[in-house]
């Protein structure tokens, strides 16, 4: 998988709870970073879906699965 450097402006106790996580896991923060954001986003698949849709038709909200 090909991995791109994004700079987010994370907010501090946001911060802190990575931090915690990727230590209580023993993995890097940008590993932690990057299930959360697997978790939350949707798929490329549904996001085409969402994008082919008619008008109206697949707008009830974004994230989770």
């Amino acid at each position: 998988m090909r991995r791109v450097k994004i700079a987010p402006r994370i907010a501090v106790p946001v911060a802190r709870r990575l931090r915690l996580a990727a230590s209580m896991r023993s993995v890097s923060m940008s590993a932690v970073v990057n299930d959360v954001l697997d978790q939350a986003l949707p798929s490329l698949e549904e996001i085409r879906a969402q994008l082919t849709a008619p008008a109206g038709e697949g707008a009830s909200g974004a994230g989770g699965r």
